[in-house]
């Protein structure tokens, strides 16, 4: 006779399953909250790399771009200057060279360009364009960076009473003498004579970034005072005044900081499909041209005179 097993059967409840799916969210919700302290690190040394970068830029690469940017405007100038061609009057071209600056107790000769705002005083100093050029019937004023792309007038308040500012026009070549440096709240100079000329000197000082306006007037002692030809615009915008921002370059920030995105993320994709260091070499040169771009973009929404 065959024996019959009796054993209850096993019946395997829930519990004793193996509780796979719960095990799986479990473990995905853990990958992701450690995941989110990763991304939020990356994210700021990223952030920390950009700021770092762009410093870089402003104070050493952009002196050099400031530095080609006058030989080229010497060279024009030079020319015109030469032809008889250089602009004296209304209609000059905004950006383009319009004097030739000289302070020999500071070493200093910059080219003079067409308006004040940001993205001119990138490329040197800049002549206000709501007043007469050097050499002309009344005050003419010129703005200078302090600290960034070159700082040609870093060294402006040093200048001392007496010191002599040469400046060389269409019109001729014609030397003022320094009356004093002066700054917010300090008395401003004598009235001029009638139909004399000054020129007033505009830079940035302070630490750690620039702050506070810094004049240098300075009267015409050498040369014949020119008519001022006038039909100049009545005031320059806030953004060509001393410590102006011009703000029409957030559109086109905003279009490179799109294209820098594409840029790396296509860079991104190349290194999962081609490789690594073929990736950075196509894509590396692209990315440069595009962060370069970017720091032009945003370099031109810091005050003029920084």
């Amino acid at each position: 006779m065959t024996a019959v097993d009796t054993a209850p059967p096993r019946i395997e409840t829930p519990a004793a399953r193996p509780a796979r799916p719960a095990a799986r969210v479990q473990a995905r919700v853990r990958s992701e909250l450690e995941l989110r302290p990763q991304l939020t690190a990356d994210a700021l040394r990223l952030f920390a790399l950009g700021i770092a970068l762009f410093l870089i830029y402003v104070l050493m690469l952009g002196a050099l771009q400031y530095n080609r940017a006058q030989d080229v405007a010497y060279d024009k100038i030079r020319g015109q200057l030469a032809e008889a061609t250089a602009p004296l009057g209304p209609g000059m071209v905004f950006g383009d060279p319009v004097a030739v600056l000289d302070v020999p107790g500071l070493g200093l000769r910059q080219v003079i360009r067409e308006g004040t705002t940001g993205s001119v005083l990138r490329d040197g100093p800049g002549h206000r364009a709501d007043t007469p050029l050097p050499g002309q019937a009344g005050v003419s004023v010129i703005y200078g960076r302090g600290l960034t792309f070159g700082a040609p007038f870093r060294a402006l308040p040093n200048l001392t009473k007496d010191a002599r500012i040469e400046l060389v026009t269409g019109q001729g070549q014609f030397v003022y003498q320094v009356l004093g440096v002066r700054r917010a709240g300090d008395p401003l100079p004598a009235a001029m004579a009638n139909g004399a000329s000054r020129i007033t000197l505009v830079t940035a000082e302070g630490s750690p970034l620039p702050s506070k306006t810094v004049y240098v007037d300075a009267e015409l002692i050498e040369g014949q005072v020119q008519p001022d030809p006038a039909m100049r615009v009545a005031r320059v915008p806030d953004s060509e005044q001393a410590l102006g921002v011009d703000l029409s370059g957030v559109l086109p920030l905003v279009l490179w900081l799109e294209a820098l995105i594409v840029a790396v993320g296509g860079v991104v994709w190349f290194r999962s499909r081609i490789g690594k260091w073929e990736s950075y070499l196509i894509g590396g040169p692209i990315v440069l041209a595009l962060l370069w771009r970017v720091f032009e973009q945003v370099s031109g929404l810091l005050p003029n005179l920084i």
